[in-house]
């Protein structure tokens, strides 16, 4: 006899950890810039640059990236940007040195202010979330040749199988010229580029990814007085990767994060500073799951030998959930004390993200926190200022058959976002949050690994009757009856002139050896 066996190539956490690192410094302002009267903006970003995995324990070697915007003592406006590094030992039971480990930093608050004109204090709170994904097979058997009178029985079984797993980059080189209304570039005093409503989709040996890239700047018009100007554009894309291997039919599951983002000006065909050009990086993770349906091989028995099925637990993962719901905001928020009364918004930003998840019945609950941003003018004497608050939100997403046992994650973005003046000293915040969760569920199956064949038991067979009427009981069907008497289940059907493996409680079957 041969085992045909099917190879199923899969995925799983094995194992998480978490902690949180605190930063703490002070830094001068570099010399060629002017000394500073207040700052306007703060931002910062927490990087990942060194995993090491060891025995039970990852170290972690990263940075905070940190930039401000102030208003300068001699009027003007300026930025100022620096590195702050950091390393974490994180024990991690269950990782190995060679295990492959993902590290997320996230900076959870950013506090920058000044000490004086020329000094900053800089502090800031970073959580690390570390995980290790490891690949693994399964192997089902779906058929069975053999020379011997054997039965054998089928079950269907609902799998995903990881398809594609690589890492890749999306790289965007744009070029926008300013509108003839812009007067020339000086010099850009701060530049904001955001990617927003990312979605992927798998092709026929491609991805396809789309979304819009939001870019602000502000900048020095040339001229005497050196104006400041603000200028936004949105550039929508839908690009295409080559990917060998993939198929219309799979699922994606594809993280990204800027890498690389650089904003440049050059000149004209007539020689004028009025060209950006714009070229950004995006890291991809990439993930291709395929959902299949095995028809695998759950029992054998044979007629004139004894055959037995060899088995084992398996552990097989199955896409449970892929779906996606959205909310809105909609909040008035009144300027802080000690900031001036607004004439002019000039740009507005923002950030969602999920400060915990509770699973209900047939649902997530999601609380979160909508991080909102607006720079506006006060008016031409006072200059520029920043507003900063945080709208929170509650979202129940319905998501039927989720439990504990499922492992998902949830993927937040900002659909759309505005903010306008109701009064010099009153903000209308709007926002439209999308969420998508992609859940899986693992389960244990009895798999068979390999087939014993030996001599029947005569005396068990002299035991069995050659005709037998048997009274079905709840639960039985034709295949406990074919393999307890060694008799093929053709014969059984043709003998009882049945159409249905399934009996009914109470049913007469004649059974002839």
């Amino acid at each position: 006899m041969e085992l045909v066996k099917k190879n199923i190539h899969m995925d799983r956490i094995k194992c998480r950890a978490g902690t949180q690192t605190t930063l703490e410094d002070d830094r001068n302002v570099p010399e060629q810039k002017p000394d500073m009267e207040r700052i306007i903006l703060r931002k910062g970003r927490a990087v990942a640059e060194e995993v090491k995995p060891a025995e039970d324990h990852v170290n972690v070697k990263g940075k905070l990236e940190f930039r401000i915007l102030y208003a300068a003592q001699d009027g003007a406006v300026s930025c100022m940007d620096g590195q702050l590094p950091f390393e974490e030992q994180v024990y991690m039971d269950g990782v190995r040195n060679g295990d492959n480990v993902e590290a997320v930093p996230v900076l959870e608050d950013l506090s920058i202010d000044m000490i004086n004109s020329r000094k900053l204090s800089i502090r800031a709170l970073i959580s690390l979330a570390l995980s290790v994904e490891e690949l693994y097979d399964e192997e089902i058997a779906v058929e069975l040749y053999h020379d011997e009178p054997v039965e054998t029985r089928k079950t269907m079984l609902s799998l995903t199988e990881i398809a594609i797993q690589k890492k890749d980059i999306l790289r965007f080189k744009e070029e926008i010229e300013m509108p003839k209304s812009f007067p020339n570039i000086f010099e850009i005093v701060w530049e904001d580029v955001r990617i927003s409503g990312m979605s992927f989709e798998a092709l026929n040996e491609q991805i396809a990814a789309q979304g819009e890239i939001q870019v602000f700047l502000l900048y020095e018009g040339e001229g005497e007085e050196r104006p400041l100007k603000c200028f936004e554009k949105i550039i929508p894309f839908r690009e295409i990767l080559e990917c060998q291997g993939s198929r219309e039919t799979m699922i994606p599951d594809i993280s990204w994060q800027i890498s690389h983002n650089e904003v440049e000006v050059r000149s004209d065909f007539d020689g004028e500073e009025r060209v950006v050009c714009l070229d950004l990086v995006l890291d991809l993770d990439i993930r291709l799951y395929e959902e299949e349906q095995v028809e695998a091989l759950a029992d054998v028995y044979g007629v004139s030998k004894d055959v037995q099925a060899v088995t084992k637990q398996g552990i097989f993962s199955r896409l449970m959930l892929r779906l996606s719901g959205r909310t809105k905001i909609a909040e008035q928020v009144r300027l802080p004390a000690g900031l001036p009364d607004m004439t002019e918004i000039c740009h507005c930003g923002g950030e969602v993200s999920i400060d915990s998840t509770e699973l209900l019945e047939d649902g997530v609950e999601l609380t979160g926190t909508l991080s909102v941003e607006a720079i506006y003018l006060a008016n031409e004497e006072k200059g520029l200022f920043c507003v900063q608050t945080e709208v929170p939100f509650r979202h129940e997403l319905e998501a039927p058959g989720i439990s504990h046992a499922c492992d998902y994650n949830i993927t937040p973005v900002i659909e759309q976002l505005s903010v306008t003046s109701l009064s010099g000293s009153e903000l209308d915040v709007k926002a439209v949050l999308g969420f998508s969760l992609l859940g899986f569920c693992s389960s244990e199956e009895e798999t068979i690994t390999d087939i014993s064949i030996s001599e029947p038991d005569m005396d068990v067979i002299k035991e069995l009757p050659t005709i037998v009427v048997y009274v079905a009981k709840e639960g039985d069907d034709l295949w406990k009856l074919g393999k307890k008497y060694y008799v093929p289940l053709d014969q059984i059907r043709e003998t009882n002139h049945l159409g249905s493996d399934l009996l009914k409680a109470g049913e007469k079957i004649l059974i002839v050896r």
